[in-house]
């Protein structure tokens, strides 16, 4: 059957996607991930940058969306179009990226730099968040997970490096530590996935109990 695809936590975009009947359970799609953060010359950790590398039938119907749907000249302005408006309905969610120090959450204040492009036949997107307040990974280690609540997408972190830490100079500070826990779920929530059906309201926040939780610290 012909559904709209409903994309990054309820981002609706206008891509007419052919789908078996029987499609069931969460997730139906995939995104390899990569994230780099930004250390300033005091040391303080103050952007976090996403790249995400999306499985190859999803990376397709996006791309061809972008082509038939968003505005521009070129193939790659279309793409950079839809990479804009993604970064933009993220906003509601949080840009999949909950972060926090000591227990307490920490805020995001902007989100900029969207970036999409076909590579090998695989769609990247790229964005840089700015952290509400500076951290010190030497006083206290940031923790932190991305996900999609609804679990419609399953992102995983890429290995074998899929966080980096990176100095004031953009070189990849050996000081640093990033732990990555992976997750486990309760049978019960996975039998849960398993059992919804494509375009499946999801009223609570699904995608948390699948998440990848990583852990920053430097000496």
């Amino acid at each position: 059957m012909i559904r709209r695809l409903r994309i990054l936590g309820g981002l609706v975009l206008a891509a007419l996607v052919l789908l078996p009947a029987g499609v069931q359970a969460h997730p139906h799609a995939w995104i390899d991930l990569r994230v780099s953060f930004e250390r300033d010359g005091e040391g303080q950790i103050t952007h976090m940058l996403h790249h995400w590398r999306f499985d190859p039938t999803y990376g397709q119907y996006l791309y061809d969306d972008a082509q038939e749907h968003q505005s521009g000249d070129t193939p790659e302005a279309r793409l950079q179009g839809l990479a804009t408006e993604i970064l933009d309905n993220l906003d509601e969610y949080r840009w999949y990226s909950h972060l926090e120090v000591a227990g307490e959450a920490l805020g995001i204040a902007a989100a900029t730099d969207p970036r999409m492009a076909m590579d090998a036949g695989l769609l990247h997107f790229r964005f840089r968040l700015e952290l509400e307040q500076p951290v010190d990974p030497t006083d206290e280690p940031l923790a932190y997970r991305v996900y999609d609540p609804t679990y419609f997408i399953e992102i995983l972190h890429q290995d074998p490096h899929g966080t980096r830490i990176l100095d004031a100079s953009g070189l990849v500070d050996a000081t640093c530590q990033a732990r990555l826990e992976r997750p486990r779920p309760d049978p019960a929530l996975v039998a849960r996935a398993l059992a919804l059906d494509y375009g499946a309201s999801v009223d609570y926040d699904l995608g948390r109990h699948f998440a990848e939780r990583v852990t920053l610290r430097c000496d």
